[in-house]
């Protein structure tokens, strides 16, 4: 892996994620950093939190009859959060590269949005072309918010800078200006996709990125967000739609779980809840 250890430090380790890298064929890494957060702050404390909650699931997932011990899955700890913020999102994109070019799914616990950037960023620049497919409550394509182009309000206008082709579902929230933008730059949908989008995205025969807001479901699913926003799906719904991607395993290159907040969380439901995506997207796109 490009860089070694140098980017990581030490943390809590996700459920069964004890594989040495080189056997894994997913790689988790967490990213402490919430510095563009709009609304209430937290999200640092997302990765940690998400692994103590994993421990809480089960290894085994009925609906997929597989089991986290089938896998390889390789913990390399916190990245390191030292400097401003394009010091940090350039230590994402090298280490993201590094394990992307190893031939390795990775997987990002956040984190505000804003760390989404640098990993699109690096899934291009290692598999060429790249589709990225977008949950979320909002629709974060604005060109700046406060000055700041790289904020977790811009993170997707800055992807589409990246990549033209970007799906984005579950949306509900943005201003004129972005989805006036999206109607005519993206795929955006304020329904879950099903099978038409999916088969449409593997149409496209381009690698894919996934990256997950948990503010796409509702409220009362996952209160520990900092910009929670009513009218969202269940925790079910959500799942349900990404055994979907079981057809795109091939072609998933990656994903990231963000904005996570412990401090607004009630009962680590919401932590649980994004350890339980991060274990069925695992086995479900694990082989």
């Amino acid at each position: 892996m490009e860089g070694g250890n140098i980017y990581f430090q030490e943390c809590y380790r996700y459920l069964c994620a004890y594989s040495d890298y080189e056997e894994s064929d997913f790689v988790i890494f967490g990213v402490p950093y919430d510095g563009t957060a709009t609304y209430k702050p937290g999200a640092r404390f997302g990765p940690d939190e998400v692994r103590r909650a994993s421990w809480v699931l089960e290894t085994y997932s009925p609906n997929l009859r597989r089991d986290l011990t089938q896998v390889k899955i390789a913990d390399l700890d916190n990245v390191i959060i030292e400097g401003d913020q394009r010091e940090i999102l350039e230590r994402i994109y090298r280490a993201a590269l590094g394990i992307m070019r190893d031939g390795k799914k990775v997987v990002v616990i956040g984190g505000d949005h804003s760390i989404t950037y640098p990993l699109v960023k690096a899934a291009k620049e290692a598999y060429g072309d790249l589709v990225l497919v977008h949950f979320d409550a909002h629709c974060d394509l604005r060109e700046e918010y406060l000055g700041n182009r790289y904020s977790h309000a811009s993170v997707i206008r800055r992807c589409y800078e990246v990549t033209g082709d970007i799906y984005q579902f579950g949306i509900r929230s943005g201003e004129r200006e972005e989805w006036e933008f999206a109607w005519s730059n993206t795929h955006i949908f304020t329904k879950l996709p099903g099978e038409k989008e999916i088969q449409e995205i593997r149409s496209l025969g381009k690698p894919v990125y996934i990256t997950i807001d948990i503010d796409v479901l509702d409220p009362a699913y996952a209160p520990g967000t900092g910009t929670p926003e009513p009218c969202g799906y269940s925790t079910k719904e959500l799942i349900d739609t990404l055994y979907l991607f079981r057809d795109l395993r091939d072609k998933i290159v990656g994903f990231d779980i963000v904005e996570v907040s412990p401090p607004c969380d009630i009962n680590s439901v919401t932590s649980i809840t994004a350890a339980k995506i991060i274990r069925e997207l695992i086995l479900t796109l694990g082989r």
